[in-house]
């Protein structure tokens, strides 16, 4: 049983790398985010923003587990690009929120058009109730990841 399990593991981990790489790839869209020039770690940082609005440097700094230093370099960067702006945290005055700027909105905007477009070309053959399996199964792996982190 165990040997089964481990051989699904590898196959989940092949399909989980095909399915990002077919999605750089074959996403029409995605050649337009070269245009934004970011760096790996921005664009992950500023689609965590995206995801968690008014985050503090702080927590993120926590969930990438990475010094404050480093993120505080990476959020002036994207900040002084117009990606992001700071906002004053009203019950701690020496913090500060995380938003999306002009910039930050255009490429969240231009990712839900390219994720909608790529996932409606290629999902509408799946039947719902198989996507609800894997979205309940995928749910489920990351809620052991945030466990197991803690």
């Amino acid at each position: 049983m165990l040997e089964d399990q481990q051989k699904m593991l590898k196959e989940l981990a092949v399909v989980f790398s095909e399915y990002y790489l077919n999605y750089l790839i074959y996403n029409k869209n995605a050649e337009k985010f070269t245009a934004f020039n970011l760096t790996t770690q921005q664009d992950t940082i500023l689609f965590f923003v995206k995801d968690n609005p008014h985050i503090t440097a702080n927590e993120i700094a926590k969930k990438f587990s990475i010094s404050k230093s480093a993120v505080s370099q990476v959020l002036s960067k994207l900040e002084a690009l117009k990606f992001i702006k700071r906002e004053p945290n009203p019950t701690n005055h020496r913090e500060f929120f995380i938003a999306l700027a002009e910039e930050g909105l255009a490429y969240q905007a231009l990712s839900e058009e390219a994720d909608n477009d790529f996932m409606m070309k290629h999902f509408a053959d799946i039947d719902l109730v198989q996507l609800q399996n894997v979205l309940q199964t995928m749910k489920k792996v990351n809620a052991s990841i945030l466990s197991s982190d803690e």
